[in-house]
């Protein structure tokens, strides 16, 4: 079960909405940074700009891989793990747009998890230590600690071994 708020939007659909959701001096503020941060190759500077800058929960010893895209709106509500892998062009989002509403959900992955690349994680998801998402993988679910969780969406395939 995914751990979203939905918020109503009247009038126009939710994303013509969406400074509801964060202003547009942080959301300038954030594309910048995270914009940069995509092409960074030095993976300790590119956890302090997000942790620093951005205001991400990543773990000093995290590694966000190249391209790889936080929600730009709500990057807060975003925690990486002490030795998680976020692998090439993986998507973490923190909210979502539907017709008359917006979702809003922290993303919580913890210790020692790789995501793999082209990944894309949803609002309001947790992923367990020791976890591995394939590349591809859509997450739509919480993934327990310790398995390989694979697919679109992602379903657990088994125990991570050795």
């Amino acid at each position: 079960m995914r751990r979203t708020t939905t918020f109503p939007v009247h009038g126009h659909n939710a994303m013509a909405a969406w400074r509801q959701v964060a202003p547009l001096w942080r959301v300038a503020w954030n594309f910048c940074w995270i914009t940069l941060s995509r092409y960074l190759p030095f993976l300790s500077l590119k956890a302090w700009l997000l942790r620093h800058l951005v205001g991400m929960d990543v773990a000093p010893t995290a590694a966000v891989g190249v391209m790889a895209m936080p929600d730009i709106l709500r990057p807060d509500l975003i925690h990486i793990g002490p030795e998680t892998i976020i692998g090439y062009n993986a998507t973490i989002l923190t909210h979502e747009f539907l017709p008359r509403a917006y979702r809003l959900g922290p993303v919580e992955i913890g210790a020692r998890v790789l995501i793999g690349a082209n990944a894309t994680i949803l609002p309001g998801v947790r992923i367990g230590d020791d976890a591995i998402i394939g590349a591809g993988a859509v997450v739509t679910g919480d993934i327990p600690a310790g398995v390989l969780a694979a697919g679109v969406p992602a379903r657990v395939k088994g125990p991570v071994s050795g």
